[in-house]
């Protein structure tokens, strides 16, 4: 119900534009929108309300009344965009100064002026009419006394807490669970008179279990509760359930009764939330205790809870359980999965038969696997479910699990359990992540969804709120941040740990596609007919299907209002856009193929340029022969994504992208590759660019100079991914790029590659000493240019936000590998090296790393291209030395004299922790330099202590074979084996060995 809400806030935005603009409105216009404006507000506030209520709770007219007021808005705001198209139309390009040319000028100025006078007399009775429709809605909804209130108490038995009453041997699958949180909870636990504990070590443990509804954090959390608290470890002991809403003094109030419960008897009398905060942190000042909080929904209700939970130095133990990883950070997280296979099938079995020995002969098997592969290891879903199926026919099974989803319709509510546990977390939603969720009903199933990707379709559907201080792509990744922390999308990481894109969870997307398709708000259209709509269809996706003939539009749906139009893996024969389709934002072709290679992208975009109010164009992976030159006229267009555009002919053919490009002022994000050729002068206008992803291979000299200098004036940039910049003749270019990047104060994201074309490496000027980078940059991947040692950019003080970072270097000193593993939030380093082999004098060590420095602190990836890595316990115990080096006679010159004496002494010292979250380790080992007349010139494991890294999960080595005997390749590759197996990871440690 809250798309009214969002569609409300739109029509305000533009209310308010088209009040304080400059439009010379008519006299008395003025009052009239600000009693729509301050009429709207009203309403949103009512939808809010609305959009929070689950439909059980909701009375049929206020459904009504919200689609109504929806409606309107959608109306309103087609009517206003319109407007705005034709009062703001940009300057038209010169024509020449003859005086046929001047003539020309005027009759197009005239015809220009009597055009948005005419714009002006139509919105001021369009204004009207949107008054009178609006007091329609309202008069209708008084006259039937509609009461909008919020969601009603729930008056039916918690599910949670027949699930606290369980004795845990009955609970399928948590024996596992139990011992891994109990194990969290007691690392570094000491009990009072313990000799040698240590403040640090006992200092307040909080515990997160973090994971979407129903999968069972408070089965889990009770059961570890059961069995830690009973007994003298702990003075006192609470388990307390927040849940959403709570009444925050009720909570405080039974965690003190549970606490003590004569002390506090009159507690209940106490209202004053401060006074019972500063109570309880007295109350457990000195005292050894274990809280468990249940259920808490916001970050708000836990800092009240979490402010009067005294840290004290006693080994008191919190657990916290939330589906809301914003709740649980910083804080220790134990993320609770789904149940395996195996479990899932015990649990329902159980519920149906009594165990899987009481299942009949008849059990419709195939049916079975279908249903429990949709609850998706979903404890609550599995019971709901088998609770449902219980006595059913097997007719019945078969019908169940051969539907898209188990979404019903809410009109009977027929709903099974876990989209009941979904949608309850739909309706918790703010009524803009609820917009932005239910826009991903556009992309079938299992589909990666490209996270930029769908922030800018967001941005351009004007879904972002305003935030001052945020740009609308950086409010978007909020959004997707959250959704993502809500469990309702699932992140997907690239190999180097970041999230690139996400999927939707099957279950949520029956929900949201049913969602959607009720409120008519996105029609889908896929190859098993999808969503029918006798209304104005607003949005539509085509999901891998032909696309015909759009020439004429189904004669069942009106499509003159459509706002988006999302074509995923389709075929596409003939015309895609219809010239009435005048309202689109949205125009998204990705990975769209032609039915026939004769009329190959011919057709396709004919009628672009009459899609004024256009916001994103996105062609990814599409075929496209050409692009229009009267993309030039698209003055609202916002996004061009032409990412993986394929041209005929195939691997190295190029699309031209048009020059009238560079009149679209308002473009934001402009995203391609090396097949779309750029032209000349692109950036002379675009100046408010906040991404640019382009190839550069086409441009001349001159040009390319040009361009990089124009660089400089895109003030806004976050990212800026070049490529195919060829450098190599003209160190002056370099120059130009770094005084244009050093003027990029905003970036965030910066990928150059400056391929040469003969040798592939281009030497870094002494212009990189003077380099200034953005402080705000979280990503640098500089792709060959080799880099004399570490430039002096990289530095803990200057990049304190650096991520990711891959460099080439020849050379490294201590002073360069301290400044790299001082980088604070540095989680992904690749270091390169420009030239093959193995040279001399090219090492750096860091001798004393102990337990607690910064040394690499966040790091989770470490790729060292044709460098060798040694890390070893010094002999004090107490610190550790990391090297990285490219050749030398004996590998133990790098370490102390002492260092070939530790190596065959008959007791290692206890490793030391280096990199405590370094997952994978990729590095070369020169086997001829480590071998001499078939003898081992070290004995202590290559100098590489990989116990030195406990949270290692992945080492990948390249053998060097150079100089190399095939004895020599064996016995290293079993010494690698050797160190992983006796990793204490090692059933988790996987090494992938390869030789070079």
């Amino acid at each position: 119900m809250d798309l009214g809400a969002g569609a409300v806030v739109s029509i305000v935005t533009k209310l308010g534009e088209l009040l304080h603009g400059e439009y010379k409105l008519q006299k008395g216009l003025h009052e009239q929108i600000e009693y729509l404006e301050n009429e709207l507000k009203s309403a949103h506030t009512a939808l809010c309300k609305v959009g929070a209520t689950p439909p059980e709770q909701q009375d049929p007219q206020v459904r009504l009344w919200a689609r109504e007021v929806r409606e309107a808005s959608y109306d309103m705001e087609d009517i206003l965009d319109a407007f705005l198209v034709d009062v703001v139309e940009g300057a038209a390009p010169d024509e020449t100064k003859s005086k046929k040319g001047l003539l020309k000028r005027l009759k197009k100025k005239m015809a220009r002026l009597l055009k948005k006078s005419k714009a002006r007399h139509d919105i001021a009775g369009a204004i009207e009419d949107m008054k009178k429709r609006l007091q329609e809605v309202s008069d209708r909804r008084d006259r039937y006394s509609i009461p909008v209130a919020g969601p009603s108490p729930a008056n039916k038995l918690d599910p949670r807490l027949v699930d606290m009453n369980k004795e845990a041997p009955q609970i399928i699958g948590i024996e596992r669970t139990r011992a891994e949180l109990i194990a969290m909870l007691q690392s570094s636990t000491h009990v009072h008179g313990d000799a040698g504990a240590s403040s640090s070590s006992n200092r307040t443990k909080i515990v997160s279990v973090v994971g979407p509804g129903g999968l069972g954090k408070t089965t889990l959390a009770k059961a570890v509760y059961d069995e830690l608290s009973p007994g003298p470890g702990y003075d006192c002991r609470a388990f307390v359930s927040v849940g959403r809403n709570p009444d925050l003094v009720q909570v405080f109030t039974s965690i003190f009764l549970l606490l003590d419960e004569k002390k506090y008897k009159a507690i209940r009398d106490v209202k004053d939330l401060q006074l019972l905060i500063g109570e309880l942190r007295k109350f457990l000042e000195n005292k050894r205790y274990f809280i468990v909080i249940d259920d808490v929904w916001d970050i708000n209700s836990w800092q009240a809870i979490g402010s009067a939970l005294h840290r004290n130095n006693n080994g008191s133990r919190v657990v916290k359980t939330t589906r809301n990883l914003e709740v649980a950070c910083g804080d220790e997280v134990y993320q609770l999965g789904p149940l395996s296979q195996d479990n899932s099938k015990k649990l329902f079995y159980l519920r149906l038969y009594g165990g899987e020995d009481k299942c009949p002969a008849h059990h419709p098997e195939e049916a079975s696997q279908k249903i429990l592969d949709k609850c998706g290891g979903v404890p609550l879903a599995i019971i709901t479910m088998a609770s449902l199926l219980v006595g059913k026919s097997r007719e019945h099974w078969f019908e169940v699990c051969s539907s898209p989803g188990f979404y019903r319709g809410r009109e009977n509510k027929q709903v099974d359990g876990t989209v009941w546990i979904l949608s309850l977390s739909y309706y918790d939603l703010p009524s803009h992540l609820k917009t932005c969720l239910l826009y991903l009903s556009v992309y079938p199933e299992d589909y990666e969804i490209e996270k930029d990707s769908l922030i800018w379709k967001w941005v351009a559907e004007g879904f972002i709120e305003k935030k001052t201080g945020t740009s609308l792509f950086q409010r978007g990744e909020e959004y997707f941040h959250q959704l993502i922390n809500r469990n309702m999308i699932q992140g997907v990481e690239s190999v180097e740990g970041f999230i690139y894109c996400c999927r939707v969870h099957d279950m949520v997307l029956d929900l949201i596609c049913g969602l959607a398709g009720e409120e008519n708000f996105i029609t889908i259209s896929n190859e098993n007919g999808g969503t029918s709509s006798r209304h104005k269809v607003r949005r539509i996706a085509h999901q891998n299907r032909i696309l015909l003939d759009q020439s004429h539009p189904d004669s069942h749906r009106d499509m003159t209002q459509l706002r988006s139009l999302v074509a995923l893996g389709c075929g596409i024969r003939g015309v895609v856009l219809h010239p009435s389709i005048k309202l689109l934002r949205v125009l998204a072709l990705e990975r769209c193929t032609p039915t026939n290679i004769q009329e190959y992208g011919r057709h396709w975009l004919e009628h672009l340029g009459k899609l004024v109010h256009l916001r994103y164009l996105g062609l990814q992976g599409t075929h496209v022969e050409e692009l229009p030159e009267a993309i030039g006229a698209l003055k609202f267009l916002q996004t061009m994504d032409l990412e993986g555009i394929r041209v005929r002919g195939g691997y190295g053919m190029q699309v031209q992208l048009p020059s009238s490009v560079s009149l679209l002022t308002r473009l934001v994000c402009i995203r391609s590759d090396e097949c779309t050729m750029v032209p000349d002068g692109l950036l002379q206008k675009l100046t408010s660019l906040e991404e640019l992803q382009i190839s550069v291979c086409m441009l001349l000299f001159d040009s390319l100079k040009q361009f990089l200098k124009e660089l400089g004036n895109l003030s806004q940039l976050r990212v800026l991914s070049m490529s195919d910049i060829y450098m190599r003749d003209d160190e002056s270019l370099q120059a130009v790029l770094l005084k244009s990047l050093g003027n990029l104060q905003e970036l965030q994201h910066l990928y150059l590659d400056c391929d040469d074309q003969v040798t592939g490496i281009t030497p870094a000027s002494t212009e990189w000493d003077k380099a200034v980078l953005s402080e705000h940059l979280r990503h640098l991947h500089i792709e060959n240019i080799q880099f004399p040692c570490v430039p002096s950019f990289i530095d803990p003080t200057l990049l304190p936000n650096l991520c990711y970072l891959k460099l080439c270097v020849d050379h490294v000193d201590e002073a360069g590998l301290r400044a790299l593993g001082g980088l604070p939030e540095l989680r992904f380093l690749l270091f390169g090296a420009a030239d093959y082999g193995w040279s001399p004098h090219k090492h750096a060590a860091v001798v004393n790393i102990a337990a607690h420095d910064v040394f690499f602190h966040k790091l989770r990836s470490l790729k060292l291209c044709r460098w060798m890595v040694l890390l070893a316990t010094n002999d004090d115990s107490t610190s550790a030395s990391f090297s990285i080096w490219r050749y030398e006679q004996d590998a133990a010159m790098l370490f102390d004299s002492k260092a070939e004496d530790r190596g065959r002494s008959r007791v290692a010292p206890a490793p030391v922790v280096v990199m405590r979250n370094l997952h994978a380790l990729e590095f070369a080992v020169p086997v001829s330099l480590f071998y001499k007349d078939g003898h081992a010139t070290r004995s202590d494991n290559f100098g590489l202590d990989l116990e030195c890294l406990p949270s290692l999960r992945y080492v990948e080595a390249g053998l060097d074979s150079l100089d190399a005997f095939p004895d020599d390749m064996d016995k290293a590759e079993a010494e690698l084996s050797r160190q992983v197996e006796h990793h204490p990871n090692s059933s988790a440690l996987t090494l992938n060995i390869y030789k070079v």
